[in-house]
This record gives structure tokens, sequence and C-alpha cells, in this order.
């Protein structure tokens, strides 16, 4: 992983899973990361693990415009930019497609889909006043 020293990363779903192992590793590479996901007891857990001067974290749900705000707002003031978003929320229902269930299929797209716009649409005005051109940083893709 290069230069991602001091860089300033907003990982959404942060509270399990991918999102919570790319802080782990994120972190012991040198970033600095803000946490956001709806259970606070396991950012606060990671938050102590990573220790705060590294890490910082904002309780919160990505269907929700406002919150998403608050996490960048909160990102700046505590880190003074933004470097990377990682639009990591997400979620998957386990029922078979057979059974309909219509509340789950929108709760998904609510949060996988919408969520990732919310977050986006938080995130880029103020990369766009940092001056920061967006760019791929998946080095696994060589298009």
């Amino acid at each position: 992983m290069e230069n991602i020293q001091d860089k300033v990363i907003i990982i959404t779903g942060a509270s399990s899973g991918i999102g919570m192992e790319s802080a782990r590793l994120l972190v012991a590479n040198g970033a600095k990361v803000m946490l956001f996901a709806r259970r606070e007891e396991k950012l606060q857990q990671l938050t102590k693990e990573l220790g705060e001067e590294n890490c910082g974290y904002v309780t919160g749900d990505v269907r929700l415009p406002s919150q998403v705000e608050k996490l960048v707002q909160e990102t700046i003031r505590r880190f003074k930019k933004v470097d990377v978003l990682f639009a990591n929320a997400g979620i998957m229902p386990a029922s078979s497609i057979s059974e309909l269930k219509l509340e789950e299929w929108n709760e998904m797209i609510n949060i996988n889909i919408k969520g990732v716009l919310n977050s986006i649409a938080s995130v880029l005005p103020k990369f766009i006043a940092q001056k920061k051109r967006a760019c791929r940083c998946n080095k696994l893709d060589r298009r």
C-alpha cells in the first residue's frame, strides 16, 4: 500500500466486515480514518483499538443525507480535509427472491444505492473545493 501516509479516509459501513478490516489496514499503513455506521458500540471499540489520534467516528445512517453531511463536516473539523470516500455500507438480504420481500429489497436499494449517492453528494463539494482530482485507486483495475 503506497502513498496513504496521513491521507484522511471516510469509511461507511465501518462497524464490521470489509469496512472494519479496511480501517485496520489503512491505519496500520499510516492513514487517518473516520468511521461511520449505525452501531455506536462497535465504532467505539474499533476507535479505541486503532487509537483516537488516527481514528474518529460518527454514528449514523447512509440513508439519511443530513447524517452523511454531519459525517463529512466532522471529518473536516477533526482532520482538516477528506482525501478518500470508501462508500462501503451495504446489506444483502438472505431471503429467497421467490419470497417477494419487497421491503427488504427497498432497504437494500436505499442503503446500497441511495446511501452511496448520499455519500458522494456530501463529499464531492469538499473534493472540488480542495481541488483534488478524482481517481480510481484500485490497483487491481488496470483498464
